[in-house]
């Protein structure tokens, strides 16, 4: 994806900064507390899968082994996301480095993910535009988009798009600031 970027560009835009998360594992606690979630979704499907499985072998008839059948069954879902919770996210997040590439031009930001399916986002960068930089002890994130939602419950949920886990974030910033000024 990197090597096409002027395909997703303007005529009128110049390549300024590409990159990639940072190989590794970042923002640990967020993955133990979604973990921690997923632990008894997981438990309980091994739990119902197993008995389901005992009752289908050990069943006298077929109304036990058909009930035997139900809780294996019934046992997939919860197993699967239990697994994916607990397990799945920290593959995406030490893969993410070969599956997330990012593009910033004299106008846009580009945020490219292969996982799936392949996907392009582009967000402008105007004069206006909220913007942060976010400093970590091995990464840094540069944030330039944010958008807020209502839930069901009429609370507003905030979220901010960027580019996360990145090495030079002070000078994808100072990129980012120098768009929004005019001068890049």
């Amino acid at each position: 994806m990197a090597d096409t970027w002027q395909t997703y560009f303007q005529s009128d835009e110049t390549l300024l900064w590409e990159g990639t998360p940072l190989p590794g594992i970042h923002a640990k606690a967020r993955l133990i507390g979604l973990s921690l979630f997923g632990l008894p979704f997981l438990l309980m499907g091994i739990a119902i899968g197993i008995t389901g499985l005992r009752q289908t072998l050990t069943a006298q008839g077929w109304n036990d082994a058909a009930m035997g059948l139900f809780f294996a069954a019934l046992s997939i879902p919860f197993a699967g996301i239990g697994a994916a919770m607990v397990f799945g996210q920290w593959v995406a997040a030490a893969q993410a480095h070969r599956k997330i590439r990012y593009a910033l031009s004299n106008r846009c930001a580009y945020i490219a993910k292969s996982w799936w399916t392949r996907s392009i986002e582009s967000y402008p960068i105007l004069r206006g535009t909220p913007t942060g930089l976010e400093q970590g002890r091995t990464a840094d994130t540069v944030w330039f988009h944010v958008h807020s939602d209502k839930n069901s419950d009429g609370d507003r949920t905030t979220t901010r798009v960027g580019f996360d886990n990145i090495a030079d974030g002070e000078t994808v910033f100072r990129l980012i600031r120098s768009i929004q000024m005019g001068t890049a």
